[in-house]
């Protein structure tokens, strides 16, 4: 497989993760005070933006290099955190994450993704 088709792939995955957040904030609401208050609400979020982050990671420097307009350090960051902060969590910063990186990075992968 060629290195711009597991850069593509990797966009879908970004995709499909984004479309399961969409689902969980639906069925939760997407609202912060019902977020930093249910546990359940956050583990489902943590889960979708830690595999956001690891299909991040697996983009290809280059990709990344050629689009500098997604803070992509910031995101896989993100991932690196809710992987290793342990007990660390903050709702705050997980919720920053998904109203003001996410949407960028959404409409990046829709507008660059070949099904």
């Amino acid at each position: 497989m060629r290195q711009t088709e597991r850069d593509n792939e990797q966009l879908g995955v970004i995709l499909r993760y984004c479309a399961r957040l969409d689902e969980t904030r639906g069925y939760f609401r997407a609202d912060y005070e019902v977020f930093a208050g249910s546990v359940p609400y956050q583990d489902s979020c943590s889960l979708c933006l830690i595999q956001i982050g690891e299909a991040v990671g697996r983009i290809s420097e280059e990709f990344r290099d050629m689009h500098p307009q997604i803070d992509w350090r910031a995101i896989y960051g993100m991932r690196c955190h809710l992987v290793h902060g342990y007990d660390n969590f903050d709702p705050e910063i997980a919720w920053d994450a998904m109203e003001n990186y996410l949407p960028a990075l959404r409409a990046f992968c829709e507008e660059h993704f070949e099904e």
